[in-house]
């Protein structure tokens, strides 16, 4: 894995190199007789920086051996298993439905640029998405497939890659980002070759080409899984559900019965006495034909056994005291993993109103990270294809708001704070009022983009002024494409912008 990792061509000056110039950091006469200690190992049984540990099977050993990340084991392995367990684990499955849900609860396309420019990137819109990614349900399926993949797998990655006059963009082609090696050329540009495919690495165009992680670790450019670290506890997991069921059926076929057969008499099997050599072999026969009549109906809970035979039934429930706790605990491992909380999987034991409050915005804040990746990469396919198309507009993809589990609590507290505002407002006069426009993020021209039903408002505030002459043609305007999942297109959606 280390010949995968990117090398730099150009070497960092080492910790102890100093300026020629430098003049000395300390001085005084303690500094030699502490350096010559030092040198001795007076000062102890190691010299400093040499403390290291000869235990190779000891803490840091079993660590470095016994947990998966990088580069211990191989991106395309890791990746592989998260994609299954994505498809047959149910907490895994559940946890990627919920954060698509939460991710991708809708989005908008706005276009800034002249008028003309706004226009026809709008017209052209409406074109291209039908065209990009038809085989996942086009720019939204992309969305959700991209989700997925920044779950899995290092990175979202995709080629957008142009038609050969470089007109436009014909497509998105996602590829496995568990498959790109990121280095770095003699100019020190990164470079990406995807692996696996062929013989020799694939060489990717970056101007046509995103690798947009969302975790990275140090220095290193290639991405992290974010459900990497719930593998330990999905292993264990599979264990104790294959240990349950191993246990059920031990209960059910073996552990339950206990059965005793009656002799038969040497005339019951048509001999004349006990010391026949024939008898021994025949009731070892009967006993193998009357274990065989007991055990095929034993699945379907029903035991017939010759007449005579006595069924001894044995309570073994007790065999499965603590399982419950043992099970509860690992599943909350394995949602910590997923960075997922109980109440989302459905367990409700121990979670509160309260509790939900707290911990339900973390996951909103991962989901928002996830939503900046993604915009990342769709910001960059659209803009590409209106370079190209010769338009000078510019893109931005907004997500929406999943709608929140708390909306009552959540007006609640909004309608409090709008009192206390009003308080701060009757202390401190207009002294009060960049606290409150900072923390409604208005700007100070916000009443001019006020809808035309506001112009009777006064409210305490000022009465807003009239609205600006229309702008020359040059000037910039902003207009807003929103995404209807229904009607399967882009709808135009209102910015506050009179001239859009």
């Amino acid at each position: 894995m280390s010949s995968l990792l990117p090398r730099r061509s150009r070497a960092s000056p080492g910790p102890r190199q100093r300026h020629a110039d430098a003049g000395p950091i300390y001085s005084g006469p303690w500094l030699p007789n502490l350096t010559a200690r030092l040198r001795s190992g007076s000062g102890g049984s190691r010299g400093l920086g040499t403390q290291r540990s000869q235990d190779v099977n000891g803490l840091l050993g079993r660590m470095a051996s016994a947990y998966l990340g990088y580069p211990s084991d191989t991106r395309h392995r890791i990746s592989g298993v998260l994609r299954m367990l994505l498809q047959s684990d149910e907490d895994v499955s559940g946890t990627a439905s919920d954060y698509l849900a939460i991710v991708n609860p809708g989005h908008t396309i706005e276009f800034t640029g002249t008028k003309g420019a706004v226009k026809a990137a709008r017209a052209e819109l409406d074109t291209w998405a039908a065209t990009i990614f038809p085989e996942g349900g086009g720019l939204d399926g992309l969305i959700n497939n991209q989700v997925l993949e920044l779950l899995a797998s290092p990175a979202s990655s995709v080629e957008w890659p142009t038609d050969e006059r470089r007109s436009g963009v014909l497509g998105a082609v996602v590829v496995p980002a568990e498959r790109i090696v990121i280095g770095y050329d003699p100019d020190g540009q990164c470079t990406y070759d995807q692996v696996g495919v062929g013989p020799k690495p694939v060489r990717l165009d970056p101007s046509t080409y995103l690798y947009a992680p969302l975790i990275t670790m140090g220095g290193d450019p290639h991405g992290v899984p974010m459900f990497l670290s719930s593998l330990a506890a999905l292993d264990r997991k599979k264990r104790l559900t294959d240990n349950v069921d191993r246990v059920i059926d031990l209960m059910r076929q073996i552990a339950l019965v206990g059965v005793e057969l009656p002799i038969p008499s040497p005339q019951d099997l048509g001999l004349d006495s006990a010391s026949d050599p024939r008898y021994q072999e025949l009731k070892a026969d009967y006993a193998e034909q009357a274990a065989d009549m007991i055990l095929g109906l034993a699945d379907k809970g029903l035991f017939v056994g010759p007449e005579g035979t006595k069924f001894t039934i044995n309570n073994i429930s007790h065999s499965l005291t603590g399982l419950q706790d043992i099970v509860g605990e690992n599943n909350r491992r394995v949602w910590s993993g997923l960075s997922t909380v109980g109440f989302l999987r459905g367990h409700m034991d121990s979670t509160t109103e309260a509790l939900a409050k707290v911990v339900y915005p973390m996951i909103e804040a991962r989901a928002t990270n996830i939503q900046a990746v993604l915009a990342r990469q769709l910001e960059f396919g659209l803009n590409l294809h209106l370079r190209l198309r010769g338009i000078r507009a510019v893109a931005y993809v907004k997500f929406a708001q999943a709608d929140s589990a708390f909306a009552q609590a959540e007006a609640e507290s909004y309608k409090t704070r709008m009192e206390a505002h009003q308080i701060g407002k009757s202390i401190a006069g207009k002294a009060y009022a960049r606290r409150f426009a900072d923390e409604l993020d208005l700007a100070d021209d916000e009443d001019e983009h006020a809808p035309a039903w506001a112009e009777g408002w006064t409210g305490g505030g000022e009465t807003p002024t009239a609205p600006p002459d229309p702008p020359p043609p040059a000037a910039q305007v902003t207009a807003r494409s929103a995404y209807d999942p229904r009607a399967r297109r882009y709808v135009h959606a209102p910015t506050g912008d009179p001239h859009a």
